[in-house]
């Protein structure tokens, strides 16, 4: 003879929270136990939502804390950045040794090559500067590590652009400033970088800033522009300084491939648009990194904390520039330029296409 014990009923523990089933009876029939199961079923759902939304909700601020360290530890654990700087630096190579081989570098250097390198002995940094690639930001950065604007600036980013460039850059010290031997020790020793940028965008970052913009204040570009005018348009009534515009970015492009077909060894360009493998000699000068103006926040921040200079972040981007970014409008510029100019401005800057891999962007 068989006897049916009933069910007994059951208590689950879930943190302060406790869902009791009710006790099984059986003579339930299928339609009562099927609907019994449903309201269980809803019960538990219910409780469950309370208490995910209630008891167990993680602190904001926390989660907040925790993303943050979660992005330094893939930024700086992962071998992203590692590889990218072996990527850079063998493709850097590869095409050096194919100009050196085929007699378009040297690989002596002059001294008097140098001055774009500024030297920060404190934490044995060099740092070549090249114009329109964020180089006002790590003038900034270079200036606040003096400790001279500790107690004036609290931040890289609270120096002025007319501070950075006119009233205190003779803080800033330059590899030139040194002794041939200490020019040498420095170039072994000190952790070397640079930053580059597309070549065409950043000579239209120049044009924009110097023809085109606030930078036409300057009397050096005040001068250059004239010259400009004069040549590209002789019958123009236009007399005494031209006014912004009025160089148009046709005018400047016509001016520098002019420039550059009757150049000589002695000749240098402004460093606005001066190539930047002539600025920053990558081939002769073996740098330890090289940024990219295309990710300079990321790269910068990387590059300072490697530095141990993780007090600082890579300042934002200044209202003293154009609101709208230049690479956005590059085609739009690049459109008023005939075919003749856009291949001479390729050929002369075919070296930093090739050796900071950036491909030509206009047909």
């Amino acid at each position: 003879m068989s006897t049916h014990t009933p069910t007994r009923c059951r208590t689950l523990s879930n943190s302060d929270l406790h869902v009791r089933y009710p006790c099984a009876r059986p003579r339930f029939t299928k339609v009562k136990l099927l609907a019994a199961t449903i309201v269980v079923g809803l019960v538990m759902t219910t409780y469950c939502l309370i208490w995910t939304t209630t008891t167990s909700q993680p602190d904001k601020s926390r989660l907040s804390e925790l993303g943050r360290r979660m992005k330094l530890i893939r930024m700086f654990s992962t071998p992203s950045q590692i590889d990218l700087q072996r990527q850079r630096k063998k493709h850097l190579s590869v095409h050096c040794d194919a100009m050196v081989a085929s007699g378009n570098i040297s690989m002596s250097v002059n001294v008097s090559t140098l001055t774009h390198l500024v030297v920060d002995d404190k934490y044995r940094l060099l740092y070549c500067y090249v114009p329109k690639v964020g180089c006002s930001n790590w003038k900034r950065i270079f200036l606040h590590m003096t400790g001279m604007f500790d107690k004036t600036k609290k931040r890289p980013g609270d120096i002025t652009h007319n501070e950075t460039h006119f009233k205190y850059a003779n803080r800033l010290r330059f590899l030139t400033d040194y002794s041939i031997p200490g020019i040498h020790d420095r170039l072994r020793n000190y952790r070397k970088f640079m930053f580059v940028r597309e070549p065409l965008e950043r000579l239209l970052s120049a044009y924009r800033d110097k023809f085109a913009g606030v930078g036409l204040e300057d009397k050096t570009f005040q001068k250059k522009a004239n010259n400009i005018y004069k040549m590209q348009h002789p019958e123009s009534p236009i007399k005494g300084n031209v006014k912004k515009g009025d160089v148009n970015f046709l005018d400047f492009v016509k001016y520098l491939v002019q420039e550059n077909q009757f150049r000589d060894e002695s000749f240098q360009y402004d460093e606005h648009w001066e190539r930047q493998s002539q600025l920053c000699l990558p081939c002769q000068i073996n740098y330890d990194y090289i940024g990219k103006y295309e990710t300079i926040e990321d790269d910068a921040d990387y590059l300072l904390k490697r530095a141990g200079l993780s007090r600082y972040s890579f300042p934002k981007r200044s209202a003293f520039y154009n609101a709208t970014r230049t690479n956005e409008t590059l085609v739009n510029y690049f459109s008023q330029i005939p075919s003749f100019y856009r291949k001479r401005l390729q050929k002369f800057y075919q070296s930093d296409y090739l050796l900071f891999d950036y491909k030509f962007p206009l047909h």
